[in-house]
């Protein structure tokens, strides 16, 4: 006996069958509508990228822990894209002096990553990417807050579904600095553990900080940074904050951003949260991540952020920018937890699709030249090959939702007709092969004018 394969595909990759993809394609095709509303133009990058590119700008444990790496017959060690932005940065700084500013770009890439699989996670996945760049202002930041609003208030969620939490990692850096005199060689530690922080529960949370500061007045204070809803609520926690800190960016840019929330009227989808940094290196500004209010998806919907020198990796120019990525199977577990992914988002509309019923095989030949035809005018078909029942042959043009059946037996053959029936009224025509194209759109104009109308 041969040898039999396993039929599941590699733990953690994702397969889809049609209608797992229709319904992958009408959740991105929305989000494809608003890159169109927003003017962001769509581009692609290799999958396969030299490590050295994340390792200096993302995080080590991404690269060394959650990364599938692949080294060449020469020894050359390359990566699986885990995640677009230094791939961007790659790309911009290539031809930054031909790009007219501000650059406004998305991508809909399969990223990688070699992490357990789990309700939301899987080592293949469609990440939806918006960057925009040479910005330099908050209005980049309050650009993108609105389009990923837009993207799920265009699905139907709401605010009481839904809230786009954000932080300032310099303002975080001020109060390290100026409020808790954490050594600068310290602050990518403290911002690992921050990251930590939803991830573990509390007692587990409190031992990993002072297991990892190993010096308790600090784990302490690196413990206030945690849970605050409001920028007072922090603040509260700590005595004497200088007045150096009151004047530093991070606090002035995180207030202002936050009035112009306010006064943008975003504020019932946006919220302050202490806890919200974001684990990856190259951040420096604003950061933010998407939550289900509820209880049943616990993970970030997306996350994002301002990053100031991603481009120096490759050239000494400075460009700013403000992106997100966000995990396609996050925002469906997200859709499909508030019902908000209609049936239909997973079937194939068969309303304009041509049925050709034929009665036996001797007629399979004009069957093909008619479908031909029909093709040639943009009108799918399908043609049925059993060649069997005629009662059989109408139930799955019915079954499928088709319209139009094309019936065609030896009569019609002989007298280059065919005889046309509208599945919806029930009546059906015999007419000359040149009037056929006609009949179909007549059919179509009517049954169109019907839904119109209100018509059952």
């Amino acid at each position: 006996m041969s040898r039999k394969f396993n039929k599941n595909p590699i733990r953690g990759m994702r397969e889809f069958y049609p209608s797992d993809l229709k319904e992958l394609q009408w959740v991105e095709g929305i989000i494809r509508d608003i890159s169109e509303l927003y003017c962001y133009e769509e581009f692609k990058a290799p999958i396969i990228e030299p490590v050295e590119i994340f390792a200096a700008k993302s995080s080590e444990e991404l690269v060394n822990e959650q990364s599938f790496i692949i080294e060449t017959k020469k020894g050359e060690r390359l990566i699986l894209s885990p995640e677009l932005t230094p791939s961007l940065a790659r790309m911009i700084a290539n031809k930054s002096q031909e790009l007219s500013k501000p650059i406004r770009w998305f991508s809909i890439p399969t990223c990688f990553r070699y992490e357990r699989p789990q309700r939301g996670r899987a080592r293949s996945f469609r990440q939806v990417n918006f960057d925009i760049l040479g910005e330099e202002t908050l209005y980049a930041e309050l650009e993108i807050f609105n389009i990923i609003i837009d993207i799920l208030t265009s699905f139907g969620a709401t605010s009481k579904q839904f809230q786009l939490c954000f932080n300032n990692r310099r303002f975080v850096d001020a109060i390290c600095e100026l409020v808790l005199n954490v050594p600068e060689d310290k602050m990518p530690l403290v911002y690992k553990i921050i990251d930590k922080s939803d991830k573990m529960e509390e007692e587990e949370f409190e031992k990993f900080a002072r297991d990892s500061l190993k010096d308790e007045n600090l784990a302490e204070g690196v413990l206030k940074l945690k849970d605050n809803i409001t920028v007072k609520e922090l603040l509260d926690k700590f005595d004497n904050i200088p007045e150096e800190f009151y004047a530093s960016d991070g606090y002035n840019e995180l207030t202002l951003f936050e009035r112009m929330i306010k006064d943008n009227n975003l504020s019932d989808f946006c919220s302050f949260s202490s806890s919200v940094v974001r684990g990856l290196d190259y951040y420096t500004g604003t950061v933010f991540e998407l939550f289900d209010t509820g209880t049943e998806n616990r993970r970030s919907i997306l996350g994002g952020g301002r990053y100031d020198d991603l481009l120096s990796l490759f050239s000494e120019e400075r460009l700013s920018g403000v992106g997100f990525g966000m995990g396609v199977l996050m925002l469906s577990l997200f859709l499909k937890t508030y019902d908000l992914i209609p049936d239909y988002a997973s079937k194939k509309d068969y309303t304009d699709t041509i049925y050709i019923a034929s009665i036996d095989d001797s007629v399979a030949s004009y069957a093909f030249n008619i479908a031909k035809i029909l093709r040639e005018e943009d009108l799918p078909c399908i043609l049925d090959y059993k060649f069997k029942s005629l009662k059989n042959q109408l139930k799955k043009a019915s079954d499928h939702g088709v319209l139009i059946t094309v019936i065609i037996g030896s009569k019609e053959m002989a007298l280059k007709k065919v005889t046309v029936k509208n599945m919806a009224s029930g009546e059906q025509k015999t007419v000359n092969i040149d009037d056929l194209i006609d009949e179909i759109y007549e059919i179509i104009e009517k049954f169109e004018e019907s839904l119109s109308n209100g018509d059952e």
